[in-house]
């Protein structure tokens, strides 16, 4: 049986910087639990949004397409919960 962080790392490397970054109006995804991660990112309705994984559960979303990625989660049959807005 392959483990859940193989088929993650297979579908969705984690993203490895060269030191501290700063991304401004990033939008992120994330989940309870890295196997939905891995049902997320197996799914090519989803995968064309994501980005990068910054953690089992974390993942860095085009920020020109979260309306796009929450209908293809609603598509999909998830219920994403949304938080738009500046949280400074």
């Amino acid at each position: 049986m392959i483990a859940t962080n193989e088929i993650l790392d297979s579908l969705l490397p984690l993203l490895h910087p060269d030191g501290p970054e700063l991304h401004l109006n990033a939008a992120i995804l994330e989940v309870a639990e890295p196997a939905l991660l891995a049902e997320l990112a197996a799914d090519p309705r989803i995968r064309r949004y994501l980005l990068a994984r910054l953690s089992d559960t974390v993942v860095l979303v085009d920020p020109g397409h979260t309306r796009d990625l929450e209908s293809a989660l609603l598509d999909a049959g998830h219920t994403p919960k949304v938080l738009r807005g500046d949280f400074q």
